[in-house]
């Protein structure tokens, strides 16, 4: 699945969980495993490390997001980075390494979560949790999802979210011209429905059908995966999921993870990656 995984380690404690995650996915996948640091590594512990895992070991003057971005640019190349400074007010500081990433990563990104002592060495992803809005871009996620859960040896649900409009909504757009809730039933590429609301799921039959495509598809691959429709916010019912069901990785795809959309609130793939108690795998759908 992946030829190349890229780790980033500024050679801290932190660091090192994500090394050992991406270590284990490389032995896993059969994969080249490179170890990068933004900076020198004049005490030969960048060397060492490498020689630890037998990976490539790449010691680059620059800013650590940009040194990390520019060493992972292959469609078959996984980002592989630790979570901390993707929650609470770190996040906000310019040149945040993870938020940087993940802004703008040119390959599939894990976000490893490292801001808890945890022991990812040796250990395999047992349960994958995917999110899926039924659009092509969140279809190609399923698709990659199912693969990637397949490779590890992991089992995999699918989750898709659905939230009924508020009366307030209703109101908001049964004022416009067009009427855009008259064509929320009607295909999703309708130019005139709103862009907030254009993917937004807003019932459970509806959830139904986008999870009858995701599982024919998943059975396509060789998967059988388990598949729920749940109502409310979508990223804030993956997390819910997450944690209470002892998932260890949740899986999305980036779409409005760059530009003027990741500020939206209630941006998915951006809300997951910040606010998840678990690994996340945003896949490059863009």
């Amino acid at each position: 699945m992946y030829e190349r995984i890229v780790v980033g380690t500024d050679l801290s404690r932190t660091a090192h969980i994500a090394t050992a995650r991406a270590a284990h996915l490389a032995e896993r996948l059969d994969a080249d495993l490179v170890l990068v640091h933004a900076g020198d590594d004049p005490s030969g512990d960048l060397d060492g490390l490498a020689s630890e895992y037998g990976a490539q070991a790449i010691a680059q003057r620059g800013n650590p997001a940009e040194v990390l971005i520019d060493q992972a640019r292959e469609p078959d190349d996984l980002l592989v980075v630790g979570s901390v400074g993707m929650s609470g007010p770190r996040r906000f500081l310019l040149g945040n390494v993870p938020n940087k990433v993940s802004h703008h990563a040119q390959t599939d990104l894990l976000i490893v979560k490292t801001d808890k002592p945890s022991d990812t060495k040796g250990t395999d992803y047992k349960n994958v949790l995917v999110g899926t809005d039924g659009s092509p871009t969140a279809m190609r996620a399923v698709e990659a999802g199912v693969a990637f859960s397949k490779a590890v040896g992991a089992g995999i649900t699918i989750v898709t979210a659905y939230q009924p409009p508020t009366e307030d909504e209703l109101a908001h757009m049964k004022a416009s011209p067009d009427d855009p809730f008259s064509q929320w039933d009607a295909p999703r590429e309708a130019e005139s429905t709103p862009q907030e609301f254009r993917w937004r799921i807003p019932g459970a039959a509806q959830a139904q059908d986008v999870l009858e495509r995701a599982t024919d598809r998943a059975s396509e691959l060789g998967v059988t995966a388990e598949v729920r429709a749940v109502e409310g916010h979508a990223a804030e019912q993956l997390l819910s999921i997450a944690e209470e069901e002892d998932f260890d990785v949740i899986i999305v795809g980036s779409v409005g993870m760059t530009g003027h959309k990741r500020f939206m609130l209630g941006n998915v793939p951006h809300h997951v990656s910040h606010h998840s108690p678990v690994d996340v795998l945003i896949l490059r759908t863009a």
